[in-house]
């Protein structure tokens, strides 16, 4: 999309708030992703590295409803829990599939685009919700291997490399 400098302004909120949301649904559909691996095992019903491995080979070119699908299989989930993570995968599949098309008419008004921010952000804490759910049962999979959450997310920042004070992002 070309946009003129003054455009590029305008619709830099509403870009922050639609990059914060995809970042959201990605960090949700992962955290699934890792759950689904860490419950799958070998044909010895036992959860080797082997069987993580390959399960999360399987299962990472899957669409996340896919995915969400082998996650109810894989636990016994009351029903609630259920259409919880489903309108997690709506919001998710809402916000990835045609958002922007959907919404073009908005992004040409103040009112619109004022809308479409207060539309990222319910959205937003919409998916984090699902994700939160999903992480707590997540961290308590790890627990059973001897880990948790909190020592992956350690790992990752220990490999982390922050932006230096002259580097500046090339776009």
């Amino acid at each position: 999309m070309e946009t003129n400098s003054s455009q590029h302004l305008v619709l830099k909120p509403i870009m922050y708030e639609l990059g914060t949301a995809v970042y959201l649904c990605q960090l949700f559909e992962n955290n699934l992703l890792l759950l689904i691996s860490l419950l799958s095992s070998n044909s010895d019903n036992i959860v080797t590295a082997e069987s993580f491995e390959s399960a999360t080979f399987k299962y990472s070119e899957k669409t996340l409803g896919q995915i969400a699908k082998v996650f109810r299989e894989k636990l016994s989930l009351p029903g609630n829990f259920e259409q919880f993570i489903r309108e997690g995968v709506e919001a998710r599949n809402d916000l990835t599939h045609g958002f922007v098309m959907r919404n073009h008419d908005k992004f040409l008004t103040v009112d619109g685009r004022e809308r479409i921010i207060s539309e990222l952000r319910e959205s937003q804490h919409l998916i984090n919700d699902r994700l939160q759910s999903v992480q707590l049962i997540l961290n308590k999979a790890l627990q059973v291997f001897g880990g948790s959450l909190e020592e992956l997310r350690e790992k990752q920042e220990f490999h982390f490399e922050p932006e230096g004070e002259n580097h500046t992002a090339k776009h």
